[in-house]
């Protein structure tokens, strides 16, 4: 997922197979969108910046996530 935030001005949204599902639990805020067909987490509507969206990089045709630069997170220590 990119590490800051999208406004939505910036994205443009293609389904044109109508794949795409979302999902949203505890405050019901965050909108998950995946594909519905292989489950691939596509990107976020968050929770903190309703209406600005991180999006999962591999799904970018334009970007080989394979040769961006990694970070890891430890979430047990955060």
């Amino acid at each position: 997922m990119t590490v800051t935030t999208i406004p939505p001005d910036q994205i443009e949204i293609f389904d044109p197979e109508g794949a795409l599902a979302t999902y949203q639990f505890a405050t019901m805020t965050a909108r998950h969108h995946f594909c519905s067909r292989c489950g691939i987490h596509t990107f976020v509507e968050t929770r903190l910046n309703p209406g600005h969206y991180r999006i999962n990089l591999g799904c970018v045709d334009e970007i080989n996530a394979m040769r961006l630069p990694e970070e890891l997170y430890d979430g047990k220590s955060l």
